[in-house]
């Protein structure tokens, strides 16, 4: 055999070797497995924006003999509208006349028309009949109305109030020392109203003032009925002194002017028995002028913001507006805010007890339908209203 294909002695042995050494023993590595996804974040979904601006229904008496009021109370719900920068906004006008059937037409149409809030309509009837159509799909009521019987969690009262101007009075005459006060109303729903709030209000202090009260009749003369009340709470005595402190008298216009000069004919002194009033005063400039009226204090809103509010006006429009102007412009105060919460409307927006910016200063719903207005005591002067105690610039919930 040739040399070069003899096998080596040492290859032979390295092969002998390596097959006497007994093979390591490995685990087998498992296959990798494919790794499992982590499980997603659930990221909350962002609420779905709203489909353009709120449609709000504006129900106005535009036609016949309140149609003056109600193009001033358009003109300020739209005044409000660019003041507020308000784009979330539509505003659907309609012609509520001043009946019920008339105010329920034109709400019947606005909430065809898709609107869901409504604005209105002036008067408690018409409220009343709108009330059950807005109900019936959910929608929330701001009436302008004042009359707190027809108030309630989905329909908002915006009206001044007699209660919360009488309440606001009455605090101020005691908070001078006046104990001794005695109240004069006429026989009509807003002497009603006004005498069940004295009672309310004087009783619940335990002042004994709560029961001196005088009703004369809302038509008719009345002397007789201003008399028997200065004989039975005021007259005053021999010496001059009068029997009562303040007397407030919840009436406006003529009916005002002839009970105070009853008052004056009776030798009651307004030098010393002060009287009170409420905002009716404050809408007559015959009452304001007149002299038997002189030295009396009354609930109102703040005359500045008030001044104000008729100089934004009137330098949009040409015009200065009608005093029940500025609750429109405060509706859509609030339906912009509304329009602006979680909600749409949002009611908890509505109600925010922090309140809200009117025209004439703060103001705010409450839970039960009713609104609280901040209100200023004014003196009736020579030179016209002057503010004796301003209106709080923020609004407290009282103990009920």
């Amino acid at each position: 055999m040739p040399r070069a294909c003899r096998p080596s002695r040492l290859f032979v042995a390295l092969l002998v070797l390596v097959g006497c050494v007994p093979a390591e023993q490995t685990t087998p590595t498992a296959p990798p497995q494919p790794s499992r996804p982590a499980p997603p974040v659930v990221q909350p979904l962002p609420p779905p924006l709203p489909a353009g601006p709120l449609p709000v229904a504006l129900l106005l008496p535009l036609g016949g003999k309140d149609a003056t009021l109600g193009r001033d109370m358009l003109d300020a719900a739209q005044l409000a509208l660019f003041e507020l920068e308000a784009d979330e906004l539509a505003l659907l006008p309609r012609d509520a006349g001043v009946g019920p059937e008339s105010a329920r037409a034109a709400a019947r149409a606005a909430l065809e028309a898709g609107a869901e809030l409504l604005l209105g309509p002036l008067l408690s009837g018409a409220t009343a009949a709108v009330a059950p159509l807005a109900r019936e799909r959910g929608r929330i009521v701001l009436s302008f109305s004042n009359d707190a019987s027809i108030a309630g969690p989905d329909l908002f009262l915006l009206g001044w109030r007699p209660e919360e101007q009488v309440e606001r009075i009455v605090r101020y005459a005691l908070g001078q020392g006046r104990r001794r006060l005695g109240l004069l109303a006429p026989n009509d729903g807003y002497g009603t109203r006004a005498v069940e709030s004295w009672r309310r209000f004087l009783g619940g202090l335990g002042e004994p003032a709560a029961e001196a009260v005088g009703i004369y009749p809302a038509q008719g003369d009345p002397a007789a009925a201003v008399r028997a009340f200065l004989d039975r709470h005021g007259r005053p005595a021999s010496d001059g002194t009068s029997g009562l402190d303040a007397i407030l008298i919840a009436d406006g216009g003529l009916r005002l002017r002839q009970v105070a000069a009853l008052l004056v004919f009776y030798d009651v002194d307004p030098t010393v028995t002060r009287l009170l009033g409420t905002r009716l005063w404050a809408d007559d400039p015959a009452v304001l002028r007149d002299p038997a009226l002189r030295g009396a204090r009354i609930a109102a809103p703040d005359p500045d913001a008030e001044a104000a509010f008729r100089r934004r006006f009137a330098g949009v429009y040409g015009r200065e507006p009608q005093p029940l102007a500025a609750l429109a412009y405060d509706a859509v105060v609030l339906a912009a805010a509304a329009a602006r919460g979680p909600g749409r409307p949002d009611r908890g927006a509505l109600v925010d007890p922090n309140g809200h910016p009117g025209a004439l200063g703060p103001f705010r719903l409450r839970p039960d339908g009713l609104a609280e207005h901040a209100l200023a005591v004014l003196e009736l002067s020579e030179e016209g209203l002057r503010v004796v105690e301003p209106a709080p610039l923020r609004l407290v919930f009282a103990a009920r």
